[in-house]
């Protein structure tokens, strides 16, 4: 049950901070439909993994647990898509 509730935290950062605010428009056309399910995904794996590397430095109770996932899946979600981009325009010559 732990993991599970680690898994729908690491989902939910991985729209922050951009959840906040106004869309703002891409360079490109829209990513492929797959891609939030994918950034989903990755964000919820994330959140486990920040949970276990950190779980012996945690105070307890159930706020830091919250948090260290919600960050752990931001952190992830937001360097896979920075991959990404990176890897997008690495082939194309401005």
């Amino acid at each position: 049950m732990l993991y599970a509730y680690l898994a729908m935290i690491g989902w939910c950062g991985t729209k922050w901070p951009g959840c906040w605010r106004w869309p703002h428009p891409g360079p490109g056309p829209d990513p492929e439909p797959w891609w939030d399910l994918a950034i989903g995904v990755i964000g919820s794996i994330g959140g486990i993994i920040a949970v276990g590397l950190f779980r012996t430095l945690l105070p307890e109770g159930l706020t830091a647990v919250t948090t260290t996932a919600f960050f752990g899946g931001a952190f992830a979600a937001t360097a896979v898509g920075s991959l990404a981009a990176l890897r997008g325009t690495a082939g194309r010559k401005v």
